[in-house]
């Protein structure tokens, strides 16, 4: 009687810790595939820390629709700088890297770089007074210096390329710097222009309080993409089709509104970045 009840309980307990088990995170199926995250520090409204230390941003929210579209995965985060994140999905400590990056060929030899979510559109911080509106206004002059690994960078010089008839003297760095420095160069005169988008420009200048400086109109734009370890293709399909999904429904479109004013996918279609 006593192996009996014994044997009663150890069933009782099992079936409990299937209870507890399987209604977990709300009462969803618990996830068996983990992805781990790695958001990119200071790069607001894309990737940041809130004040409570907790990860935010457009992208962030863009990856938690994904993982609702993906009940059989669940996604831990973490917020790092912009050098320990790469090199950790590039060695697998990490599944993926988000912080608003281009696609480039350097990046599609080292990872696997996802669906574009989103559309990133440069434009200029200059001196209120120095007329500059447009790239092709920078002949004869500077832009502050990127890491080379910045997709900006690429973008940059992929303009350059096809504007030959513009010299814009621009030489970028070995190793990441904050774009506060870029913009407070500027606003020295050390250089003439700093390339980055209006939401990251505004994010900075509000907080430094520049009175002599000016963001242009756009002058550039790419797509962006999550990077995602080589060896984890699956990981890549998961999300690419989830990405699909929310594209088609206008979710991102819609998401895009409440944090950049406007909807980056249309405009993406008008200048001729999105291909349908």
């Amino acid at each position: 009687m006593k192996k009996t009840t014994a044997i009663k309980g150890a069933v009782i307990a099992l079936a409990a810790a299937s209870i507890l088990f399987s209604c977990g995170n709300n009462g969803k199926q618990a996830k068996g595939k983990v992805a781990e995250i790695v958001l990119e520090a200071q790069n607001a409204p894309y990737t940041y820390e809130d004040e409570s230390g907790k990860p935010a941003g457009y992208e962030y929210d863009v990856l938690k629709l994904i993982d609702e579209k993906l009940p059989e995965w669940t996604f831990n985060y973490q917020v790092l700088d912009y050098e320990t994140a790469l090199a950790g999905v590039k060695s697998g400590k990490y599944d993926l890297d988000s912080g608003c990056k281009f696609r480039t060929p350097a990046r599609e030899q080292a990872f696997r770089v996802s669906a574009p979510y989103n559309y990133f559109f440069m434009n200029l911080v200059v001196k209120a007074d120095s007329g500059i509106e447009s790239l092709e206004d920078l002949n004869g002059k500077s832009i502050a210096s990127i890491v080379e690994t910045d997709g900006r960078t690429v973008a940059l010089r992929d303009w350059l390329k096809a504007h030959p008839e513009v010299n814009i003297e621009f030489t970028p760095l070995a190793s990441a710097g904050a774009m506060a420095d870029e913009i407070a160069k500027v606003e020295s005169g050390v250089f003439d222009a700093a390339y980055l988008s209006a939401e990251q420009a505004n994010a900075i200048l509000a907080e430094a309080k520049y009175t002599d400086l000016k963001i242009t109109k756009r002058v550039d734009g790419r797509d962006t993409a999550f990077l995602i370890n080589k060896e984890n293709k699956e990981l890549q399909e998961a999300i690419n089709k989830a990405i699909a999904e929310l594209t088609a429904e206008g979710t991102l479109g819609k998401l895009t509104e409440k944090y950049f004013g406007e909807n980056n996918f249309e405009v993406a279609k008008a200048i001729g970045l999105k291909k349908d």
